[in-house]
C-alpha cells in the first residue's frame, strides 16, 4: 500500500513540474503590416521603391520575416521594443530575399495584449552619409552617352501617359532599321567604387517589351575601357517593374580599376521594334 502511495505522490509531482517547465503557450498579439514605404530627402531622388518583406526584431530578437501583406504575431506580454528592416528580392531574384543595406529600420515600442491587431505602416529612411548619383530625366540633358557603334539613344519624354512620375521619363526607341542600342555614363565618381564586397546598389523603374542588358565598364587589366555584362532583364509585359541589382559581384573582383561606368545595352531580338522605358535611375554607395 505505501509503494501505492508513493506512486500517486510522484505522479502527480510529475505532473505539475510539467506544467510548471510546459506552460500553455502564450496567446500572440499581432501587427499588421499592408506596406512599407521609403522616405527620401531632398538630393536623394524618388521615394518609389519595391519592399516586398518586413524582416521582424521584438525586443532585439529576429522573430521572423513575412512578405507584405503580413498579419505578424507577437510572442511577448506588455511593452515591447519592435524593430523593422525592408526587404527587396536581390536582383529581382525570388530565392534571394535579403534587406536593403542602404535603408534604416523602423522603430517602435508597442504595447502587446493578447488578440489585439495594431495596424502599423513602416516607413525607413536611407541612412546617413551615402553617395548617391541620380538619373531621373527631368533635366534637358541625358547622362548615358550612346557609343558610336549604336544605333540609337536614350531620349527624354514628357508625355503624361507615358511618363513613370515627375515630368520626364528615359526612353529608348528603335526605328525599323535600327538593330543595336548602347549607352555608358562617363561619371569620375564612380572610379571612388568600393570594392571587398562593399554593397554598390544599382537601381531604377523600367518597363520594356525587349530585353535590357546592364553592366559596367573598368580598367582592371587594360588601358581601354573592358565592357563586362552583369544582368540581363527580361521583357515586363507592359508593367512597370523596379530591380534592385547589387553591383559588388562584378565590381570588387576588379582590383587593380581605377575608372568605373555603367551601361545599358538593348539588341533587337524578341520585339520587331524594342522599346524601353526607364526612371529613377540610382546608384548608391559608401
Amino acid at each position: 500500500m505505501r509503494y501505492h502511495y508513493l506512486l500517486i505522490f510522484f505522479t502527480v509531482c510529475f505532473l505539475a513540474s510539467c506544467k510548471l517547465f510546459n506552460p500553455e503557450e502564450l496567446t500572440p498579439s499581432y501587427i499588421y503590416i499592408s506596406d512599407i514605404k521609403l522616405e527620401t530627402k531632398t538630393l536623394e531622388g524618388s521615394s518609389s521603391d519595391n519592399i516586398l518583406d518586413a524582416w521582424v526584431y521584438v525586443n532585439g530578437s529576429y522573430i521572423g520575416t513575412w512578405e507584405l501583406p503580413a498579419k505578424i504575431p507577437i510572442h511577448v506580454i506588455g511593452e515591447y521594443d519592435l524593430e523593422i528592416f525592408g526587404g527587396i528580392k536581390k536582383s529581382g531574384l525570388s530565392a534571394f530575399r535579403v534587406t536593403n543595406d542602404f535603408m534604416t529600420s523602423f522603430d517602435s515600442t508597442l504595447i502587446s495584449i493578447s488578440n489585439v491587431v495594431d495596424t502599423i505602416i513602416p516607413t525607413l529612411e536611407y541612412v546617413a552619409d551615402l553617395n548617391i548619383w541620380l538619373e531621373e530625366f527631368e533635366d534637358p540633358g541625358v547622362k548615358f552617352t550612346g557609343q558610336p557603334f549604336s544605333d540609337t539613344v536614350i531620349r527624354i519624354t514628357n508625355d503624361p501617359l507615358l511618363v513613370f512620375e515627375g515630368n520626364g521619363t528615359g526612353v529608348i526607341s528603335f526605328s525599323n532599321s535600327d538593330l543595336y542600342f548602347l549607352a555608358k555614363t562617363n561619371e569620375p565618381d564612380f572610379n571612388t567604387f568600393p570594392k571587398q564586397g562593399a554593397p554598390i546598389y544599382y537601381e531604377f523603374d523600367y518597363k520594356s517589351d525587349e530585353v535590357l542588358t546592364v553592366g559596367i565598364y573598368h580598367n582592371n587589366i587594360s588601358t581601354t575601357p573592358i565592357k563586362t555584362e552583369f544582368f540581363n532583364l527580361f521583357p515586363t509585359d507592359g508593367k512597370w517593374k523596379k530591380i534592385y541589382l547589387d553591383l559588388k559581384e562584378i565590381v570588387s573582383p576588379q582590383t587593380f580599376a581605377t575608372e568605373f561606368d555603367i551601361y545599358l545595352e538593348v539588341s533587337k531580338n524578341k520585339s520587331s521594334q524594342p522599346l524601353v522605358y526607364i526612371d529613377n535611375i540610382k546608384v548608391i554607395y559608401k
